[in-house]
Formats: C-alpha cells, structure tokens, sequence
C-alpha cells in the first residue's frame, strides 16, 4: 500500500530537527559529558567519526580514555513514534537480557539505558552498549537484485551462516513465554501493556496514520486469535487510509483478497501450539543485524537490534525464515526483473536457500537436543507444506502486491477455484460498494491536503517560515478539526531581516 505522503514529508523536517540537536551536543561537548556520566567509572570520553542511521536508530561510537568502544543508541526522532519509544527501548533491553541468560546467543553487554526522561538533553531514550567489532552480511556478500544477497555465494559460505541461524533458532524455541504480549519487565519495571508492540502496527501508525493496535490491555489467548487481529490490520489500514491505493482496481482486489486470507487463517494453525508455549519473536530479525568476525571468517559475534521484539505464537518463530535472502522476499525494493532486464524467479531462488535451512537445521538441533523429536524442523516443514510460512510473511508486511511472491504462491497453493469459493462466499457486496463509493472524495479530501503540505515546504525551502513553524503547521493541518492559518509566509523584508535579528 501507499505510505501517507504528508506524514513523510511531516517526518523528515522532524528527524532534521532532531539530528541537529544531536549533531550540536556532540560539538558543544554536553553529550560527551553526559555519557561520561553512564560509562563504568565514569571515566572522560569523546565520539568517533563512525555512525549509523538505520531506519529505526541513530548509533554512535565513542571511545572512553582507555580506548574501550562503546555504542550509543537513540530511537530515531520521527522513525520512532515518541509514543512508543520508551517501550521499545524497554524491550530491547529485556530482550537482551532474556537471551544472555538463557541461551549463548552473542549479544552486546549494556551498560546504560535510559526512557526519555532520563535523557537531559532531551534526545529521547537510550542505550549505551558494548561496541562489537566486525562486518555485516552485506559487506561480504551485498550487491545483489533489489538490496538481495549475490546469487554466486558459495554453499559452504551459505551453510556456515544459516548453521549458526539455525542453533540460535533451536536455543531460542527452548525459551517458553506465558502468553502472547509485550515481554516480562524484570530488568526495567517498565509498565507495558498487554498487547504487544510490534513493528508491523508501528509501520502502519507511522506510515498511514492509522492506529491498528486496538485496545492494549487486552491480549490473546491462542495463535489463531493473534494471526486474525494481525491480518485484519491490513484491512483496517486499506479501509481507514485515503491514500491505501491510487487505482479502484487495486482497492477492489485487496479488499477481496484480505477476506480470503482470513478465512484461510484457521487452516494454518498447527494445533499442537495454538494455546502455546509462546516464544520470543524479534520482527527485525534479518542478516544486516548479525556481526560476523570478518570477512574470511563468518562466526557471528554479535546479533543486535532487538527492536519490535515480544511474545508470540511458537509457529512464528520455528517457521521458514524471512530472512534468507537478506531481504524480506515481499519488499517493494525486489522488481521482477533482473540488471538484464529478463525475469528471475525469486521463488525458485527463495527455496533453494530455504532447502540448505531446513537440512542444517535438523543437523543442529539433533546435536542440540540429542533427541528425535526434532520439534523445530517439524514446525518449519509443517509452515512449509501447510502453506503457513507464506501467511506468516503476510501477517508481518502490509504490502499485498498478489503479482509478487509470496502472495502469488499463495494462490497457487489455494487454487483459482478455490480461491473464487472463498471471496464469492465472505465478500458482502454491499459493504464492497460502500468500501469503494467512499474512497473517492477520501482521496480528494487527501490530495487537497497534500498540495497545502507541498506549498509549506516551498515556503520553508524559500527560507520564509522556519523549520518549526513548517512542522507546527503542517501538524495542525493533520489534526482533525485543528487550524493552521496563524503562521503566513513572511515578506521579502521579514526573510532578509531574520538573519540578524
């Protein structure tokens, strides 16, 4: 689906704002003094050149006086709600600490956090953590189709990367959670609600402005009844967001398509965990959030990012990774031709990594377990043949693109027939009808709104109001019966005399 393009345009002034501050702490000095404050012994510090802006986070490395690396962490300032940052600091940090104690899972030490009112220069929360040196995945093996791993990797380089996955994979299903929700609090007492933050209601709030979460104090007693409220999230998002798609076809066929996914829902649920155990599931998990040693040598030495991570239903955790390609075989950055410009088949290439998991998966946790149980490779082959693996990619995206895989694999594992059956059979035409005679002034509504968010910017671009002011208006613009008619574009004169004032 579309992403709000006033909301965008919303956010980057924010984050621009929000990295000056920080950009102007580390001049003035007050940052590194204030993380002397948090380091071991308090010793004097100073920040290296070195950082990173990940979607999600602002990572910065600094040296104390004995030359210890360390790692600073913000939430990014717009990527991040602020209404949700504090929690998803909070879990970061339980999340750590729950595979440090129970698993031997490389995860950096922290040192410090904090939520964002410990933070004195009123940068949001923190982390300050142990800085693990190494490289990333796509350091090595980057550069392939649309942000995916090289096609030529060699197998044996495949194998020693998705061996280590797959023991971290049978360490982690051996942790038992009560109920699905937001992770157990022993380390920072945060006050968390039931229902868990995860990255695919955050995505949606942040992207298309609309609040998906429902009632947090409410939680979920079985897996069938978490993968149904994940699912009709998108139908929320389709039906509340102006903008969700451009074209009346897409709307219609998504509309159609949501219902059938649903109602194949039940048929997906290995019954043997609908009411648990729950595991820990860690949305973000993907191959830029490992560190490997070096380039000749593959042994991770650090898996980092826990955000987005709770409790939830064990099929998700034990099932066909999103992760093999680097990317997440849904995303919008994978066009359905190559560099040549001739089609590939992403899935044909998505199973054959898949294949080499599940075999060094059996290996490892037969070495693991010493038993024939082998819980975790039956799970995975249960989400393969039941077609589960493919729901369990939809439930974690927005993105219902059915010309793409996995959706399209989906249907064919449906079947056309069958697939007409389903959405003849759930799809109440009149709520259709009234679905797609609304979208219409909805998304006039929308571009009228757009323009006069286009025309701040320009008067922001032209110096004439400042960055504050733009993001003031723009923020009463989107509010539901706000005004933003206090702030006008300044004259000439005012522009050229604001400098000196």
């Amino acid at each position: 689906m579309n992403d709000d393009e006033c909301l965008e345009i919303l956010y980057r002034a924010e984050d621009e704002i929000w990295r000056r501050k920080v950009d102007r702490a580390r001049i003035d000095g007050t940052l590194s003094a204030w993380v002397t404050t948090l380091l071991p012994g308090q010793p004097s510090c100073h920040f290296d050149s070195w950082s990173t802006r990940g979607f999600f986070n602002l990572s910065k490395k600094l040296f104390s006086e004995d030359g210890t690396p360390y790692l600073l962490r913000f939430p990014r300032g717009s990527s991040v709600s602020s209404d949700f940052a504090d929690e998803k600091v909070a879990m970061e940090v339980e999340a750590i600490d729950l595979i440090r104690k129970n698993t031997t899972i490389p995860v950096p030490t922290v040192h410090a956090w904090g939520l964002a009112e410990a933070n004195p220069l009123g940068l949001g929360p923190f982390i300050l953590m142990e800085f693990i040196e190494g490289v990333t995945i796509q350091d090595v093996f980057g550069g392939g189709e649309g942000g995916l791993l090289k096609t030529d990797i060699p197998n044996t380089d495949l194998e020693t990367i998705y061996r280590q996955m797959a023991n971290f994979t049978v360490q982690l299903f051996k942790i038992d959670l009560p109920r699905i929700g937001t992770l157990p609090t022993p380390v920072t007492g945060f006050a968390a609600p039931i229902r868990p933050l995860t990255m695919k209601a955050h995505d949606i709030l942040r992207e298309a402005g609309v609040n998906t979460f429902g009632d947090r104090t409410q939680g979920f007693s079985t897996t069938s009844e978490y993968l149904h409220y994940v699912i009709r999230q998108d139908e929320q998002r389709l039906r509340d967001q102006p903008n969700s798609f451009m074209r009346p076809e897409k709307r219609e066929a998504s509309f159609i398509s949501m219902k059938a996914v649903q109602a194949l829902i039940h048929t997906m649920i290995n019954k043997d965990y609908d009411q648990g155990p729950f595991k820990l599931i860690y949305d973000d998990l993907d191959p830029s959030n490992l560190i490997f040693k070096s380039e000749d040598d593959l042994t991770i030495v650090g898996m980092v990012d826990f955000e987005f991570v709770y409790a939830g239903p064990a099929q998700l955790l034990a099932s066909a990774p999103r992760w093999l390609l680097s990317q997440r075989p849904i995303s919008e950055n994978l066009d359905s031709v190559n560099e040549d410009q001739e089609p590939y088949d992403l899935s044909e290439l998505y199973n054959k990594h898949l294949e080499i998991f599940q075999r060094v998966l059996y290996e490892e946790e037969e070495k693991l377990s010493g038993s024939d149980e082998k819980e975790v490779s039956k799970l995975v082959a249960w989400c393969k043949k039941s077609g589960a693996m493919l729901l369990h990619v939809l439930a974690a995206t927005t993105t219902y693109d059915w010309s793409r895989f996995p959706p399209v694999e989906l249907l064919e594992e449906v079947g056309a027939e069958k697939w007409k059956e389903l959405t003849d059979e759930l799809v109440d035409q009149e709520d259709l009808r009234a679905f797609l005679a609304k979208k219409p002034d909805e998304l006039k509504r929308y571009n009228e709104k757009l323009a006069k968010v286009k025309k701040y910017r320009g008067w922001l671009r032209r110096g004439s109001i400042t960055k504050e002011d733009f993001i003031a208006k723009v923020r009463g613009l989107l509010m539901k019966g706000a005004t933003s008619d206090q702030i006008e574009e300044r004259s000439f004169l005012d522009r050229w005399m604001l400098p000196w004032l």
